[in-house]
């Protein structure tokens, strides 16, 4: 009997070993080709041959080499047995939508050239295993016009690299011939004209490319499940801005690397750049198949995992989902997206809709022309955490339509620029719950939020289907360090029946940055501002504060209320009653290495900040004590007040006595992510 299942566990065992297939891609080798079977000895010489044949439970590894070619996966895999894509030893493997273009210049102006295009090269076969009637797809990107192009510029889809540098794009010869390095469409779309950069003569460059195709990792059929990506550099796509996406007419969110509304994907370790417009989507796309194949969007999208990539420099946003349930966003690098400079939505370095019972943990979310986090139509039972959110446009974190739970805790929030350069900013938003954070040197305020239109919603977790008016209510704003925010700290709306139950306290709070000094006498300067905000002029002021809040002089009942101090704001809106004004001396901030360092005084540790459900850990994975401190950092050291103002100059201010940096505070902002996610 033992001898008899011994031998039944060896069969089992082979009979799982034989289903999990290794496929090898290896354009390099000498034996490389299709034709082959896959191996070691005769590998693969196209990626895309794997994907045809590789399934449940099989890996493809690729070797290193510039691969021009869309992936897309003829399956997917299942829950125990994904369909795994990764690069072997950590060589350098890179996907490009692009082709080395070798036209024969013509030139046709001062220091203008042109380059017919060869159709051929926008024409894909579509291989028989994809179980679809059409046999060919043709893309041509530059006969296509990018929607939504910033300031009315007529553009394509198209990009053109020299020496793998992007060039720029103009639709006027004026343009064209005032600018090296761009380039443009000639009006009969059969070539491009180029106003080449450094040189007269075209044949001077060793590499030029033009893309050619729409994705580089992305599978025809909607909806596959469980597909691994594992070390690839993915760039040159060639995509349309996700105009109205949601609807029958409308432009799909596509980003170069796709889930094709699959799901319970994982990619990690990956570089996604240079998209022409997205560079990675995780949702559904909506319902348009950004292919031409007529299929139809598939249900239960998300679930993904997205870790530790590199995602940058794409056009107008770097991590897209509609509808992307319970996906993990994780230990990425996602940075300089926007690159076109769209004022349209849609823009961020990360723009989810339908984000619930998602995470976004420990990323670094920096210097996008663009809101850096947008969750937008319905995000509940979500969490943002232990992110370093620095240098974005607009607003660090935007949160818009919808309604809680959902936990924003231990951030770093800094530098938004921009015309409102908010830490967060919130419209049409309820139930969320901002906790422990940084925010940090902000142009704008450091939290706004307000009602700003009349949209109307169901309400989530309620059996009765009926849409109500969208609100700003139930807010939680708690145990968050506010410093150097230039406009003010803090704005609430006045309540009303569509702001209600909002509450703001123990916090730390210092005034902005343009009344905070780097010497030591800011004790006077530094008054932190708050407002009451009118809900978008939907609040009239009517009570006994009235004259309080808006001046005897306002002239009208809807004008929005002026700057408040703190003493004030306690007084009016009876918010931050044990919430303390402190001073910061000496902040700065290095981009590059991500350090932060500053002074502080002992103001905030006569808080007694309480715990807040579900936060159990700082920003470093430090356990938090039962009344921890205020912000993202327990580690945080205060610099004692000197009583004794006989010992500091008097135009210094009393901390003229700090001479070393045993209470400096010195931060490698490198953030934690509590354990690995499998």
């Amino acid at each position: 009997m033992k001898i008899f299942t011994l031998n039944l566990i060896l069969l089992l065992l082979s009979t799982i070993a034989y289903s999990q297939r290794t496929f090898v891609v290896a354009k390099k080798h000498p034996n490389a080709s299709d034709k082959n079977a896959g191996t070691h000895q005769f590998p693969f010489h196209t990626i895309n041959k794997a994907a045809l044949v590789a399934g449940p439970g099989d890996t493809v590894v690729v070797h290193a080499g510039t691969y021009r070619e869309r992936i897309a996966p003829a399956k997917g895999g299942e829950a125990e047995k994904p369909v795994i894509y990764r690069v072997a030893n950590r060589e350098e493997v890179i996907v490009k939508g692009s082709d080395v273009w070798n036209p024969s210049w013509r030139k046709v102006g001062d220091h203008i050239y042109f380059g017919a295009f060869d159709e051929g090269i926008f024409t894909t076969e579509l291989d028989e295993s994809y179980g679809f009637e059409a046999e060919k797809l043709y893309f041509n990107p530059y006969q296509e016009i990018l929607r939504k192009s910033p300031s009315g510029l007529k553009l394509s889809l198209g990009q053109l690299f020299i020496e793998g540098k992007k060039m720029l794009e103009v639709d006027t010869i004026t343009r064209l011939e005032q600018i090296p390095g761009s380039w443009m469409v000639r009006e009969d779309k059969k070539g491009l004209l180029v106003h080449f950069p450094f040189s007269e003569n075209p044949e001077t460059f060793s590499l030029i490319e033009l893309t050619t195709r729409s994705r580089v990792f992305a599978p025809y059929k909607r909806g596959l499940a469980h597909i691994h990506i594992n070390g690839f550099t993915f760039e040159h796509g060639a995509t349309n801005f996700p105009s109205g996406f949601w609807t029958e007419t409308g432009s799909p969110q596509a980003g170069i690397v796709s889930c094709r509304g699959g799901n319970h994907w994982k990619i990690e370790k990956c570089i996604v750049r240079y998209g022409k417009s997205l560079g990675l989507d995780i949702g559904s796309e909506g319902p348009i198949d950004y292919d031409g194949l007529n299929q139809e969007a598939p249900e239960g999208s998300g679930y993904h995992t997205i870790q530790n990539n590199h995602i940058s420099d794409n056009g107008c946003g770097g991590i897209a989902g509609y509808v992307s349930h319970e996906s993990k966003i994780i230990g990425n690098r996602i940075e300089r997206n926007n690159a076109l400079g769209f004022t349209a939505p849609e823009i961020g370095g990360i723009k989810l809709h339908f984000f619930t019972g998602g995470l976004i943990e420990g990323n670094i979310v920096k210097d996008n022309h663009a809101y850096g986090i947008w969750l937008d139509n319905e995000w509940h039972n979500s969490r943002v955490t232990r992110n370093v959110i620095v240098a974005n446009e607009k607003a660090g974190i935007f949160m818009e339509l919808g309604y809680g739970p959902v936990l924003i805790d231990n951030n770093f929030i800094a530098f938004s620029k921009g015309y409102s350069g908010f830490g967060l900013y919130s419209h049409d938003a309820s139930g969320i719950t901002f906790a422990h954070n940084m925010v940090y040197f902000n142009a704008g305020f450091g939290l706004w939020a307000h009602v700003a239109t009349d949209r109307k919603k169901d309400l989530p977790f309620d059996e009765i289907s009926e849409r109500v008016q969208i609100e700003a209510s139930n807010w939680r704003v708690l145990n968050n360090l506010f410093i150097g925010n230039a406009s003010g700290a803090i704005s609430f709306p006045y309540p009303s029946t569509i702001s209600e139950n909002n509450l703001s306290d123990y916090n730390v709070v210092t005034g902005g940055y343009n009344r905070i000094s780097y010497e030591t006498f800011a004790e006077s300067l530094d008054v932190p501002y708050f407002l009451v905000n009118s809900n978008k002029g939907r609040i009239t002021f009517e009570d006994t504060n009235q004259n309080v809040l808006t001046g005897e002089n306002a002239s009208s009942p809807k004008e929005e209320i002026p700057f408040i101090t703190f003493p004030a704001w306690q007084k009016i809106t009876k918010n931050d009653t044990h919430s303390a004004f402190a001073q910061v001396l000496r902040p700065e901030f290095s981009a590059e290495r991500l350090q932060l360092s500053f002074y502080i005084d002992d103001m905030p540790s006569k808080i007694n900040c309480a715990s807040i459900a579900g936060i159990e850990r700082d920003f470093f994975g430090n356990l938090l004590p039962e009344n921890p401190k205020a912000g993202p950092f327990q580690s945080l050291k205060y610099e004692p007040l000197l009583q004794d103002r006989s010992k500091s100059l008097e135009f210094r201010g009393p901390y003229n006595h700090i001479r070393d940096d045993e209470t400096l505070n010195v931060f490698l902002l490198k953030p934690y992510v509590l354990g690995k996610v499998k």
